[in-house]
């Protein structure tokens, strides 16, 4: 059984978002999706650095569920994926010098709505734009992050 729980951006500051997508790792999280975005017709260096750190660990598009607008779940989309393990999840964190949620949009290019994966299940998603995350884990993971500082709610606040 699998509890939906929400987060916000002020839930995971600090190192809490890194030491979720830690935890996540450690039991079992193995891909993720992360859109990278950029202006058309403009050089986005940060995007490009983003490909070119993470490319070693790109997978092929499948279909994978995300969060919509208003963190519904149930929408199952082609996303790009990527390997998640210690190396990759390194990689991916230098991304994230501020937080999670802090990749603000500009001319260099940027990203947006972090989703994590685990056997093909969404376990984690992130939509930017509205500052908030879905978790999808069992009861006894939910109290673990508890009891390790990461708090989530039962409905979005």
């Amino acid at each position: 059984m699998r509890d939906v729980r929400y987060v916000t951006e002020a839930e995971l500051v600090g190192t809490r978002g890194r030491r979720l997508l830690q935890y996540l790792l450690d039991r079992g999280a193995d891909e993720f999706t992360i859109t990278v975005m950029a202006l058309q017709d403009t050089q986005a260096p940060f995007a490009d650095a983003f490909e070119d750190e993470l490319a070693p660990f790109e997978r092929d598009v499948a279909m994978r569920e995300v969060v919509s607008d208003g963190m519904e779940l149930g929408t199952v989309r082609p996303v790009r994926l990527w390997s998640l393990d210690r190396e990759s999840l390194a990689r991916l964190l230098t991304f994230f010098d501020d937080g999670l949620f802090h990749s603000p949009a500009g001319p260099d290019g940027w990203l947006e709505d972090l989703a994590v994966y685990r056997a093909g299940a969404l376990v984690f998603a992130i939509a930017s734009h509205e500052r908030e995350g879905m978790l999808q884990l069992t009861p006894e993971e939910v109290a673990q992050l508890a009891e390790a500082g990461i708090w989530s709610t039962a409905r979005p606040s």
